[in-house]
């Protein structure tokens, strides 16, 4: 791999949002890029991705920075309707 991004993101929320993105893992066949998605404490989310060429790497940015972006949200309208 010749390209990488780490982003930690730092919320109440980490594990709802790692349980609620996790399966798309399972669905990551692309063979230029490479996500890794961590728990690594009860409010901490880590998020690795690499890729071959910038391209790929932009589209996994934007998958999976969007993915978090909806679970935290959908986790925060959840949290208020309580």
């Amino acid at each position: 791999m010749k390209l990488s991004a780490e982003f930690t993101f730092e919320t109440e929320a980490a594990e709802m949002i790692y349980q609620a993105v996790l399966p798309e893992l399972n669905d990551n066949f692309s063979e230029r890029s490479r996500i890794g998605l961590t728990l690594e404490d009860a409010d901490c989310l880590l998020l690795t991705i690499k890729a071959e060429d910038t391209v790929s790497l932009r589209s996994a940015l934007n998958t999976w920075l969007r993915l978090v972006q909806i679970a935290h949200e959908v986790h925060e309208i959840t949290s208020e309707a309580r």
